[in-house]
């Protein structure tokens, strides 16, 4: 893991020049006000009626505000200006046409580099491993091929622990752990099934259970990407207990996957809350008595709090991106099994998770949230809606509110009311769920026998 390094620079300003070591994670926006004030009073004023002042290059090139000093790839040592933003920046003379245009030439695209070879490394590595996986799964009986890639994965977890641990290759090893995911929830999967098109819920049951094993191995033997380890912990328990849940006689699985996706929208909000508790993150101790006020207890190292939220990042990555992939596959059901009711409760949950999304500022999290709530729009699309004629203009209307609705208001701050309506929105879907959910499970024709 890397932590946040230093980059010495000079910044030239108008009555001074300033030697100083700025933080290649920060932003530039960050930067200049401090840099302002270093480089002499009111000069912040001063600078006002020329439009404020901006960082440049000693080739005139300004630095974007919102990007880091570390992705403007700074360079110890380099000289930077702090000029007006009006400053007129004279273009750089040459003498030499050719060097000209090998200058222009580089800056058309990246160049391959030693980092360019480990990473098509790597594209071929995975590739090879998907053409192994692509090749069992035609084996008959697909069972055969289970142990097959059992074995592979249980490889790729061994060669990424010692990528990572003993080489000290983090993300080599990471990469080999992710794989073996693919591999063990294959291998779980298939050793008892009849077929590709036979899978059943004794399947399920197996594909969670090894897949919840291989997460536990990979985040236990890597120190990279845990959010993806996590990621497929949280899978094969939500695995498990939909498909406990649909071995009993009273549940279809097409129900136990609505009381899963309902009750992943009911309590998501909760994630937060586990994975700081999961990432042992130090939390600020109120003062309960006169002497708690005056009390000076020494804080945790900054590292050590850094690292916690590090850790409870990836389990929050994880959480949502478990939900993400379990929501599909409850959809799905939910579409093609679930009748009238079935098709409601899809086009709630999807709502749900679409207004849900709005509590991510990450966009990690956000994306996870957005396709868990747009997977069930495509489930809608693709087969109620699909069997009507004019599915076509509908899906096209669609994508072109869509596309006006990103257009018109994606540059522009959303207003506090339309914070409000959307929190008393995702209260009245959160509260649809149950009823919703029973008419799903036909809980009201059942009540409804009872009474004869």
């Amino acid at each position: 893991m890397m932590m946040t390094g230093l980059v010495r620079v000079t910044v030239a300003a108008p009555s001074r020049r300033i030697d100083v070591a700025l933080p290649e994670n920060s932003v530039v926006a960050e930067l200049v006000p401090g840099l302002l004030r270093s480089a002499g009073e009111h000069l912040a004023d001063d600078g006002a009626g020329a439009g404020g002042w901006v960082l440049r290059r000693s080739d005139g090139r300004p630095f974007e505000l919102g990007r880091t000093l570390g992705q403007h790839r700074i360079r110890d040592g380099e000289v930077l200006y702090l000029v007006e933003q009006s400053v007129e920046w004279p273009e750089l003379e040459y003498d030499d046409v050719v060097d000209a245009i090998a200058q222009g030439a580089g800056r058309t695209g990246r160049l391959w580099s030693p980092r360019t070879t480990r990473q098509a490394g790597f594209v071929l590595g995975m590739t090879a491993l998907f053409l192994i996986l692509v090749d069992g799964l035609r084996w008959t009986p697909v069972s055969d091929a289970a142990l097959w890639f059992l074995g592979v994965a249980a490889l790729l977890l061994a060669a990424g622990t010692l990528l990572s641990r003993a080489f000290g290759d983090a993300s080599a090893g990471s990469l080999a752990g992710s794989a073996a995911l693919v591999f063990a929830l294959a291998g779980g999967g298939l050793s008892q099934a009849a077929g590709l098109t036979r899978l059943a819920i004794p399947d399920l049951l197996l594909a969670s259970a090894a897949l919840l094993l291989a997460g536990l191995l990979g985040f236990a033997g890597t120190s990279d990407r845990p959010a993806v380890f996590a990621a497929a912990i949280a899978t094969g328990v939500f695995g498990l207990f939909g498909g406990w849940l649909a071995t009993t006689d009273s549940l279809d699985p097409f129900e136990a996957a609505a009381l899963v996706a309902g009750a992943l929208l009911a309590f998501s909000p909760a994630f937060g809350v586990w994975s700081i508790r999961l990432g042992r993150v130090p939390m600020p101790v109120l003062p309960r008595s006169t002497a708690d006020l005056v009390r000076d207890d020494p804080q945790t190292p900054r590292r050590l709090v850094q690292l916690a939220v590090i850790r409870a990042d990836a389990f929050l990555s994880g959480l949502l991106l478990a939900t993400a992939v379990i929501v599909a596959g409850c959809q799905v059901l939910l579409v093609r099994h679930g009748g009238t009711a079935g098709l409601w409760y899809a086009a709630l949950l999807s709502l749900g998770f679409l207004v849900r999304a709005r509590l991510y500022p990450a966009l990690r999290h956000r994306i996870a949230m957005l396709v868990a709530g747009c997977s069930g729009l495509v489930a809608l699309a693709l087969w109620p809606l699909a069997t009507l004629s004019a599915a076509g203009p509908i899906l096209l209307a669609v994508a072109v509110a869509v596309a006006a609705l990103g257009v018109l208001v994606g540059g522009k701050p959303w207003s506090p009311y339309l914070g409000r309506y959307a929190e008393i929105l995702e209260i009245i879907l959160v509260l649809t769920i149950v009823p919703l959910c029973c008419a799903v499970l036909d809980l009201y024709a059942a009540v409804r026998g009872f009474g004869g």
